[in-house]
């Protein structure tokens, strides 16, 4: 499955609640973004398998997995990169709120093209 980290802390967020976590990503200087779980205090993230040899690419998703801590040392990010970083997770922000509105629509859709007491199946007996 392709994803990346912000979708996933966003899936996470929206699901279950808890806390989104930022810290500098160590494959470029841009945040990468963690979930935290409310209840267990758990953190977990996508992350990329190996090194991204084209780290700007990991925006539009990368085949990673699952990590259910962070042992990575939080450095500090120049003000810079956190400007460019925030543009960029805003950016993907919108996309995967538009995704997951489209997603939901064409679910519901066919949803209630399967379900017989829907109104838009009963025939009009005028």
């Amino acid at each position: 499955m392709k994803s990346q980290c912000l979708y996933y802390a966003l899936d996470m967020w929206e699901e279950s609640g808890g806390y989104i976590i930022f810290r500098k990503s160590v494959h470029w200087c841009i945040p990468h973004v963690l979930h935290m779980d409310a209840e267990t205090g758990t953190i977990t993230h996508y992350t990329p398998p190996d090194n991204l040899k084209y780290p700007w690419y990991s925006m539009f998703g990368y085949k990673g997995y699952i990590k259910t801590h962070d042992t990575e040392d939080c450095q500090r990010m120049n003000p810079f990169c956190m400007f460019v970083g925030t543009l960029i997770l805003l950016a993907l922000g919108c996309n995967w709120y538009f995704l997951r509105l489209v997603t939901r629509r064409n679910h519901r859709f066919h949803q209630r093209r399967h379900d017989p007491t829907h109104a838009s199946d009963r025939r009009n007996p005028l």
